[in-house]
């Protein structure tokens, strides 16, 4: 487990969603899955998608990053460093996405470098590798981050857990910022490093498919670890800071499905933010930008009010796990 010791914050966020919208119940792949398949793919409560078109993760972590450093408010003179989480499925094999990133998005910066590996909750390290390089580097101002989010294969559908989604990531944290990263802890577990996979090896692309190699264990056994890891992140984060589950006034979660709000709503007693249950419907799974795109809309429609804390749990079947405690 890992703490952030200096404060930091994020200074501004850009998520870029591809223009172009699918309907989750006309997805061509659900005509080769059985009825019981579309019964619960219905019942994750995405209802659209946003699609790229074609575009590759790094394509949108490009866009993103164009559009954030353009803003007033950002001065991009100052950005030390690029941390890239890395795609899915890269384009190239020993090729940088993150030095690529820096070159077509016309970025100055001394090191580019990807933190990946851990699915959903590499935004998690992410963050905590970039207060850590805030801390040991006096002289810059601030750290971007960047992530691009497209499925691994010709299929959206994630079966039995949701609906893959299109979309660009850009994050930039500085010190002391007005939305502040107060705490981040991270744990992982090797029991799990294969439970979704990609046979990728001398297969054509056209045929990739993510596949869940043990249902019954990501049904029973995964859920039962992630509750017990989030419930003890939750109070490990609450705790370095002096403050208890009374003081959170909202919980963010990744988007998956409505049944897992709903797990976690009921296991821990809280409300999932609207904000999660709105971006879940109309744009599915974005991955290690889900996080980061229910904050920003919260904030955005006034769900999160400034002094608010929010408390952000985040898990991959990778298996890994992150808390955090962020106040606006």
């Amino acid at each position: 487990m890992t703490g952030i010791g200096a404060v930091t914050g994020i200074s501004a966020m850009d998520v870029w969603l591809p223009p172009e919208t699918l309907a989750v119940p006309r997805l061509p792949e659900l005509e080769t899955h059985p009825a019981t398949h579309r019964q619960a793919v219905a019942a994750f409560g995405i209802e659209t998608v946003r699609d790229a078109a074609g575009r590759s993760a790094t394509d949108l972590a490009v866009e993103s990053v164009k559009r954030l450093v353009a803003r007033d408010d950002v001065d991009a003179s100052g950005i030390g460093a690029l941390l890239v989480v890395g795609s899915r499925a890269p384009e190239y094999l020993m090729s940088s996405e993150s030095t690529r990133i820096t070159r077509e998005a016309g970025l100055d910066v001394g090191l580019s470098f990807s933190v990946s590996d851990l699915g959903c909750v590499s935004i998690s390290a992410a963050l905590l590798t970039a207060s850590a390089l805030l801390s040991a580097t006096p002289d810059w101002s601030s750290v971007l981050i960047a992530h691009g989010c497209v499925p691994p294969g010709p299929s959206r559908l994630r079966y039995p857990v949701t609906v893959n989604g299109d979309a660009g990531l850009a994050l930039l944290v500085r010190r002391e910022e007005r939305m502040r990263v107060l705490d981040v802890a991270v744990e992982t577990d090797g029991s799990f490093w294969d439970l979704f996979r990609v046979d990728y090896r001398d297969v054509p692309s056209q045929q990739w498919h993510e596949e869940c190699t043990d249902l019954q264990r990501y049904s029973f056994e995964l859920a039962l670890q992630s509750r017990t890891r989030l419930r003890k992140l939750n109070e490990l984060v609450l705790a370095r800071q002096g403050r208890t589950f009374a003081d959170v006034d909202h919980v963010v979660m990744q988007n998956l499905s409505v049944g897992a709000f709903r797990f976690y709503e009921e296991t821990f007693d809280v409300e999932i933010a609207r904000a999660c249950y709105d971006n879940l419907r109309a744009f599915g799974h974005l991955g290690s930008i889900d996080i980061v795109a229910n904050l920003a809309s919260g904030v955005r429609s006034g769900e999160f009010a400034e002094g608010d804390l929010v408390l952000v749990m985040n898990n991959s079947p990778a298996a890994a796990w992150s808390s955090m405690l962020v106040e606006i």
